[in-house]
């Protein structure tokens, strides 16, 4: 993930796993056109393919309507299952070519089974989507939208069918931003289905993403009224108060979820991530390790265990974790730079470096480990070279600057200490901090390269006073003043 321009260095990331419902609902299809398969080996097929989708296992469901479709090729229900499968795997993967598959097993189901099996509308409607996120079309949200209002005006359709169209239709209109109109067919699913799990969930996201958060959470609340007994709308809703900075509430919320279902990884994930937030890495270790034990495939959690064990002052044990990630995708750019921060920290300077190097070759967006990346180069007695290798920065009128340029002129030399504090945001409060500490680290660093410890130490101390937890900055301060929430081991 590409991180903005605006400072220089996350030591870990607000990612934490939302987990919604799935996108589409299987709701067994009307007979109407051509009839269903009565031949028992395809029946049998398409239950198991229905469990298998039920159960989340997309490529076996894939695999049993394949079964089906080989014996008769013409059973609307397992193409209505295969095109459901293929467009959440698609979503899942981040595949367009096989949401495009899905979209056209929807097609020909509806070609074969009829118009009258409204649901299977749904694969094409969520495939559509999902393609307008993956490739970044609006065209295709809107053709979403345009299909589900030709649903829409059908006479006597069901009330679950009529809630699972519109909940379809507002997901379109959450891509386009048109969030008042999203919130509108959230409400309207409800009214017409009350059990309607993804119609309560995204009635309150469409609030957080409209700047409504006092209806976000009632919408939230409403939720965990509906449905008691599901881990997900208390996870949910503890991700909202942990963006609310409200760390206790959002930690309550988690130990609810865990209390409903011990196994639920994500409910781990969240808590540890807030506990990281909190400033106690100790306890987001210890649930980032249950989360991995219920699931080791999570490269996420390998990452924020890594970040919560570096602000332990555990080097070693933090790049365990961050060549896990690698390990799992040898071409994460952030997990790249993420091991480049934790050698950094190590003092290994080259080992930095290169890592550093290889994330932006990775993905050149990568910006903010610039001025990282040139203060190791100092840091390995290469000056020369890096002031080269960034010169672009030094040249902008100072108006044109943005802060990464600012940095680097101010670790090159072209402008002072108190320049550098000067040019620190005033427009955004969080941002003002995050540059605030930026400034601040720096300023020690320089310091202590110049042989002026002494006065470095205030400059560390002031950054760690910024509380912004969430920077590498802020982490290079704990080690420098060997400042941990806990002692390393």
């Amino acid at each position: 993930m590409t991180m903005p321009n605006t400072f220089s260095g996350l030591s870990f990331r607000a990612v934490v796993a939302l987990v919604l419902t799935a996108g589409i609902e299987i709701v067994s299809p009307v007979v109407a056109f051509g009839q269903a398969s009565e031949n028992p080996q395809v029946v049998a097929a398409r239950k198991e393919a229905e469990t298998a989708y039920q159960q989340g296992n997309f490529e076996k469901g894939i695999e049993l309507a394949n079964t089906a479709l080989g014996i008769d090729k013409a059973d609307h229900p397992s193409l209505y299952l295969r095109a459901s499968c293929r467009v959440e795997l698609g979503q899942a993967k981040r595949d367009p070519k096989l949401i495009r598959q899905g979209i056209e097993d929807t097609r020909e189901a509806l070609k074969i089974g009829g118009p009258a099996n409204t649901n299977y509308y749904l694969p094409y409607l969520y495939g559509m989507t999902g393609l307008a996120y993956i490739e970044n079309r609006k065209e295709h949200a809107e053709t979403s939208a345009k299909i589900a209002d030709s649903v829409l005006v059908r006479p006597n359709l069901k009330p679950e069918d009529k809630a699972n169209i519109l909940y379809q239709r507002a997901g379109a209109y959450m891509f386009l931003r048109s969030f008042d109109l999203a919130s509108a067919d959230y409400q309207a699913a409800i009214q017409q289905y009350q059990q309607h799990l993804g119609a309560h969930v995204g009635l309150a996201e469409a609030y957080v993403a409209s700047g409504k958060p006092d209806l976000a959470l009632q919408a939230f609340t409403a939720a965990t009224t509906a449905f008691p007994t599901n881990p997900l709308v208390f996870n949910n809703r503890g991700i909202f108060l942990q963006q609310q900075n409200k760390p206790a509430e959002a930690i309550a919320d988690f130990n609810q979820s865990l209390k409903l279902d011990a196994n639920y990884f994500v409910g781990y994930t969240n808590r540890g991530f807030t506990y990281l937030s909190d400033g106690n890495p100790t306890a987001a270790e210890a649930d980032f390790d249950k989360s991995l034990q219920v699931n080791p495939k999570q490269p996420l959690v390998h990452s924020l265990r890594g970040t919560a064990r570096l602000a332990q002052g555990r080097v070693p044990d933090a790049l365990q974790d961050y060549n896990q990630v690698l390990a799992f995708d040898p071409k994460n750019a952030v997990a790249m730079a993420d091991l480049g921060f934790a050698k950094f920290f190590g003092k290994d300077y080259a080992g930095a470096i290169a890592a550093f190097d290889q994330a932006v070759a990775s993905d050149p967006n990568l910006r903010y480990i610039n001025p990282w990346r040139f203060w190791t180069m100092v840091m390995l007695g290469q000056k020369d070279a890096a002031s080269s290798k960034f010169s672009d920065s030094f040249v902008k009128e100072a108006d044109k600057r943005d802060w990464l340029d600012n940095l680097l002129c101010f670790l090159e030399g072209k402008i002072s200490e108190q320049d550098i504090v000067n040019a620190v945001t005033q427009a955004d409060p969080a941002l003002r901090i995050a540059q605030t500490c930026e400034a601040y680290y720096f300023i020690a660093e320089r310091r202590t390269l110049t042989g002026d410890p002494a006065g470095a130490k205030p400059f560390y101390q002031q950054a760690l006073e910024t509380k912004a937890r969430h920077l590498s900055a802020f982490r290079g301060s704990q080690y420098a003043l060997q400042q941990f929430t806990t002692p390393a081991k």
